[in-house]
């Protein structure tokens, strides 16, 4: 008879998108998964741009770390928590949040997506999307694909901060330069220049700057991230 593997026995994975140095991952699993009858749900993946090439790479959601398929570079993609006053280097395709008592000064952030309940002072270049929760003055540039300004909060950028796309409910003090849909809520307010493929703009919504609508969204708009 076909001899069967019992349950709770560890079967050795790998886990894809991860680094040799972490070695094979071990679960516990009831089937073997050379067990043609048994079905596995396929692991979530998701996109990682390279901090130096730029080139897009696939990883596991699960994992911490990967390389980049057209450079080899080495890839963080731990999730950061700030929760003090801190100079690190913050370097990780992960997400980051810096917390109400968290301050990160004179740095540069590079991320997949940050929260902003503290503050930050330096650049901020994200992947995904930058969401700001509470008042802000941002001395570097923002980059990135989403910009979120939260009910009641006051940011002033003192760079450009080029997005595809940005929901505006509280108020920007910036030059904005979007190649997507800006949109401005019944309490959001731009106060500065604005340059976007489209804008909706709610009543009690307001610019107050030069504007220039183009109509136009490209099928492909990225944001071009710097080098880390």
């Amino acid at each position: 008879p076909p001899r069967t593997r019992p349950a709770g026995v560890a079967v050795p994975l790998w886990l894809s998108g991860s680094s040799a140095k972490e070695g094979a991952m071990v679960a516990q699993s009831g089937d073997h998964p050379e067990n043609s009858h048994s079905s596995h749900a396929p692991v979530p993946r998701r996109e990682v741009v390279c901090f130096d090439c730029k080139a897009v790479s696939k990883a596991s959601a699960k994992a911490t770390s990967t390389q980049c398929s057209n450079c080899g570079t080495f890839i963080d993609l731990r999730d950061v928590d700030i929760r003090q006053r801190s100079t690190q280097r913050i370097r990780t395709r992960g997400n980051v949040t810096v917390h109400k008592k968290g301050a990160l000064l004179g740095t540069a952030v590079h991320c997949g997506s940050l929260v902003i309940e503290g503050s930050v002072a330096g650049s901020i270049y994200a992947q995904e999307t930058v969401e700001f929760r509470t008042h802000a003055k941002v001395l570097g540039e923002i980059r990135c694909r989403h910009l979120v300004v939260e009910k009641r909060c006051q940011v002033q950028c003192l760079q450009p901060v080029h997005v595809q796309s940005m929901s505006l409910q509280g108020r920007l003090t910036a030059r904005v330069l979007a190649s997507g849909l800006v949109q401005i809520g019944r309490q959001g307010r731009l106060e500065g220049a604005l340059n976007a493929g489209r804008l909706s703009l709610e009543s009690g919504g307001l610019v107050d700057g030069a504007m220039m609508i183009t109509g136009r969204i490209p099928e492909v708009a990225p944001v071009v991230l710097p080098e880390a």
